[in-house]
């Protein structure tokens, strides 16, 4: 399995066994694991059971993200977000400060920072970038 990454995520013995089985089966991303494992158990199963026949999905990640979208407030997003991307208290409160807009923006190019040194860093970052009218992830 892909389970144990960055963060404060991937804990492998605290993943309840029937996401385990959901994401194994989907050959789902580690941390859409740690994304659903935090949902309530109704917007999982309705994410489960909207994903039922999805096995050969392209991208089967995004499309269980894109899903989690549809079902989650941003207020939820943002703190799946921070817990499993371990940001620093600081950003933290600045992040929850900005309206859901600029909260969506932030978080919009993916809810985990993947291949980064300091997550908390590259949030801060985006943040600045929405705060001064920019996108969150400028294009180079």
């Amino acid at each position: 399995p892909r389970y144990g990454g960055g963060g404060g995520a991937g804990r492998d013995g605290d993943m309840p066994a029937e996401i385990r089985q959901f994401v194994e089966s989907l050959g789902l991303e580690w941390w859409c694991g740690e994304v659903l494992k935090r949902l309530s158990l109704f917007q999982r199963q309705q994410i489960i059971k909207d994903m039922s026949g999805m096995e050969g999905a392209r991208n089967p990640s995004g499309v269980i993200m894109s899903r989690v979208r549809g079902i989650v407030d941003i207020s939820e997003l943002v703190s799946i977000f921070v817990d499993i991307n371990n940001i620093d208290s600081s950003v933290q409160d600045d992040l929850l400060a900005m309206s859901p807009d600029q909260q969506a923006s932030v978080i919009g190019p993916g809810i985990y920072l993947q291949n980064v040194r300091n997550p908390s860093t590259v949030v801060r970052s985006r943040m600045n970038n929405v705060l001064a009218g920019r996108e969150a992830v400028e294009r180079r």
